[in-house]
């Protein structure tokens, strides 16, 4: 007796096995015969074991086709075959049972051939995130591989290549693998060269056109050739996850805005036409977008009904929404009422609340009656309040960040205002949605948060060597951490010695002094650096050992207030001579004398007393994109606190990040300082007056290069200066950000007035990429500088660590 089932063939297999079970009915009245052996056969790379794990029947068991026909249904249906055969035959002992088994290809190798437009990599990066891909060493299936085709189609329409096509080819190699090929062909690449639009007579054309974000006719000025906004899909005309109206919605909200309750906007009709000039090696379409549109009567504000109002007063409500009867409908005036309304009632725990307008039009009057209807819900507590994530950091360190405490109304501001804490720390990768949301399980009106935060590694360790013009042969070590023994302690030592500097410093900050909102810290250091000297530089040697204590406290949210006392003592000494003898250089080819004695040698010891206020908004330390910041400060040296030089030097930064797009965001930077002697000192020491450059500040310009210079061609620093930047972000990808940026500065000496038309100006671009094991970022800056001295370059590329602001 043979059964058997192929792909495609089961169910004319069961079928079979079912007619043999009347034999059984017919013999039960003799002893069924014992099952002698149970065997698999035709099996290859599948084990024996792991197929008959799948059959019930075993040797010494009674013969029963039932049973058996089970046992095939069942070994079928583990998708590890393709090929399905049972053979039963007498035996010395007993019947045995056979399995023939064709076991199913598995894929081996999956390559993509043909296109130019798009890689290997961002085809699978796109599968990976469809959860699409072919993965290796699984089994064959040609509806997958259908569905990568259809992927593949999509990306490169999206590309501009609306007729290109993908096909698979799949081909036996080995035993049981198989290679999927898929082969592409882009096809003509077809740009968006008009659009117009079908039955409006309101709004022209260009109004209509100005109103699309993600679809632009090619062109320079228009910006269409940033994103691919040349190129037509589906998804950027009707929505898709990331944009949900599409440019179909924004022209829909548009009418909306102006009163056109029943205007309604279809499906582009498409054109295509050979691009004229195109060659045969890379052919190209013209496309052509005719857009109906049905605009309908104007209408104006009826009756205003509120629907489900309990929690707030009407009064109160009603003044959220700026509408009166009589006006223009206007629906984006409802859409701010109801954001506004969404945020009032989760600050007072319904952050379930729902709401939206109920249109009612008449056509004959031309009025459309609104109603505000809203689905309040109930009022929520705050359950649990749980971290996930958190290796290192302990519970307590973020738990104290979270404006939330646990029996709380549930607060959405409050919530939203704790994420932005927690990713201030910079101890972990920015948490950019909402936390985990769950009812809690022993009251349904409470709701559990738990936070998932994803560690990185603030751990910095450095060990190494070098040979530098400045420091000369060195060899250095250092630790440093934003979050040491992940109790959020900001620690770091480092040593470094050589020929001609000696670098020591540990320095701790404890952000919850006493597991109070209390900064407390210390910093102790040694330096010394000698200078040689060139033809504008007088070499020296300068040395500074002290110690700073800081002290800070909360003022409301997001401020804090810092007081800083630190005593250093500075000497100058061992002036050296350049290789012609001279001590004191003279300008040469029109550059600068940098003379650090200028003002006088002897040894200074310095008493300084700092109060400050810092406000901080800013979302993420390293890739900000929203958010101010304020520092102000007032330095007072000497004076009741002693030491040998007396100033007072006030300053001020103001650091704006506006968000732009998803992916675009500008910075704006403000910081200006002054500096004044008092009591017994005249003159401020060269070291304590102001120079301008470096990548912080003017990143064309090498450090301390931008300040006054006297008609003698030295460099005297200024007593006063102003700095301004500004960054354009562009977030590429991950952790890569691209960057246009626009400084400018200067020093200013006493009697001088600060002149915009003294700024010496930098401009260019960046890229900043987060080093994965620092956490910090690597910047390549290529700088023009329009606005500059005669021995300053025109031009420079840099490598450097960090932020400008």
């Amino acid at each position: 007796m043979i059964y058997r089932s192929a792909a495609g063939a089961f169910l004319a297999g069961a079928l079979l096995l079912s007619l043999g079970a009347p034999r059984i009915v017919a013999q039960s009245e003799e002893p069924a015969p014992i099952v002698e052996r149970v065997d698999i056969t035709n099996n290859q790379f599948l084990q024996k074991e792991t197929l008959l794990f799948y059959v019930s029947t075993k040797a010494g068991d009674r013969y029963d086709e039932r049973r058996l026909r089970d046992d095939f249904r069942r070994l079928w249906d583990t998708g590890f075959l393709d090929d399905l055969s049972l053979e039963t035959r007498d035996g010395p002992n007993g019947k045995i049972v056979l399995f023939r088994v064709g076991e199913r290809k598995r894929v081996q190798i999956v390559d993509y051939r043909g296109s130019k437009a798009l890689t290997t990599t961002t085809i699978e990066d796109e599968l990976k995130k469809r959860d699409a891909a072919l993965k290796i060493d699984t089994f064959y299936d040609p509806s997958k591989a259908r569905r990568v085709e259809e992927i593949i189609k999509e990306m490169l329409t999206a590309k501009g290549r609306p007729f290109g096509t993908a096909k698979h080819d799949a081909k036996t190699i080995g035993g049981a693998g198989m290679q999927v090929s898929f082969v592409i062909e882009d096809g003509p690449k077809a740009k968006v060269t008009e659009i117009t639009f079908d039955g409006n007579s309101v709004f022209t054309d260009a109004k209509l056109r100005g109103q699309l974000k993600k679809i632009k006719p090619a062109g320079f000025f228009n910006l269409s050739w940033l994103g691919g906004k040349s190129t037509y899909t589906p998804e950027k005309w009707t929505g898709g996850e990331e944009d949900p109206r599409g440019d179909q919605g924004r022209l829909e909200d548009f009418y909306l805005n102006h009163g056109y309750v029943q205007a309604r906007v279809g499906l582009p009709k498409i054109t295509y036409t050979d691009k004229p000039g195109a060659s045969a090696k890379k052919p190209a379409k013209s496309m052509k977008l005719d857009i109906p549109v049905t605009e309908g009567p104007q209408f104006r504000v009826g009756e205003i009904k509120f629907d489900g109002l309990t929690v707030f007063k009407e009064e109160f409500v009603r003044t959220l929404f700026k509408l009166q009867p009589g006006e223009v409908y206007n629906e984006s005036r409802l859409k701010k009422g109801f954001d506004k309304l969404r945020d009032l009632y989760g600050a007072v725990g319904y952050f379930q609340w729902t709401g939206g307008p109920r249109k009612k039009p008449d056509p004959e009057k031309r009025i459309v009656d609104v109603t505000l209807a809203m689905d309040e819900d109930k009022r929520y507590f705050v359950g649990k309040i749980l971290f996930t994530g958190n290796d290192s950091t302990r519970d307590k360190v973020i738990r104290r960040e979270i404006y939330m405490n646990e029996g709380d109304v549930f607060n959405t501001e409050a919530l939203k205002q704790s994420i932005k804490r927690v990713n201030q720390l910079g101890y972990f990768k920015p948490m950019e949605g909402a936390p985990d949301l769950k009812a809690n399980e022993k009251a349904e009106d409470q709701i559990d948060v738990t936070f998932k935060v994803e560690e990185q590694n603030r751990n910095q360790f450095t060990f190494g060597g070098g040979v530098s013009g400045l420091e000369g042969a060195f060899i250095n070590a250092s630790f440093s951490t934003a979050n040491f023994l992940g109790a959020g302690e900001t620690f770091s030592i480092s040593a470094q010695t050589g020929k001609r500097t000696k670098n020591y410093q540990i320095a701790i900050t404890e952000p919850y002094f006493l597991d109070r909102p209390i900064t407390a810290g210390f910093d102790v250091f040694k330096r010394k650096i000698t200078y040689v000297s060139y033809i504008n530089v007088v070499g020296y040697t300068q040395e500074g050992t002290g110690a700073s204590l800081i002290f800070g406290v909360p003022v409301k949210r997001w401020g804090r207030l810092f007081t800083n006392y630190s005593y250093e003592v500075v000497r100058l000494s061992d002036v050296t001579q350049d290789l012609e003898g001279n001590i004191t250089p003279v300008a040469s080819s029109g550059e600068p004398v940098f003379d650090p004695l200028l003002f006088g040698a002897q040894s200074r010891r310095e008493s300084r007393f700092t109060p400050s206020l810092v406000w901080n908004t800013v979302d993420n330390p390293f890739s900000p994109r929203a958010g101010t910041k304020y520092s102000v400060s007032l330095t007072m040296a000497g004076g009741p606190l002693g030491g040998t030089i007396d100033y007072l030097r006030p300053s001020l930064e103001v650091v704006v990040y506006l968000p732009h797009t998803k992916k675009t965001a500008l910075g704006l930077r403000a910081d200006a300082a002054w500096i004044k002697p008092y009591s017994d000192t005249r003159v401020l020491p060269y070291y304590q007056r102001y120079f301008l450059g470096g990548e912080t500040q003017l990143r064309g310009y090498n450090l301390r290069t931008v300040g006054p210079i006297d008609s003698s061609g030295r460099a005297l620093g200024g007593n006063k200066y102003l700095l301004l930047n500004a960054e354009y972000y562009f977030d590429v990808f991950g952790p890569l950000r691209a960057l246009l940026f626009f400084d400018a500065g200067q020093a200013y000496i006493e009697g001088q007035n600060i002149n915009f038309k003294d700024l010496r100006t930098s401009t260019g671009a960046e890229l900043r990429f987060i080093m994965p094991v620092l956490n910090v970022p690597f910047r390549l800056i290529y700088a023009w500088n329009p606005q500059r001295d005669s021995f300053q370059p025109k031009t420079t590329f840099k490598f450097a660590v960090g932020t400008t602001f």
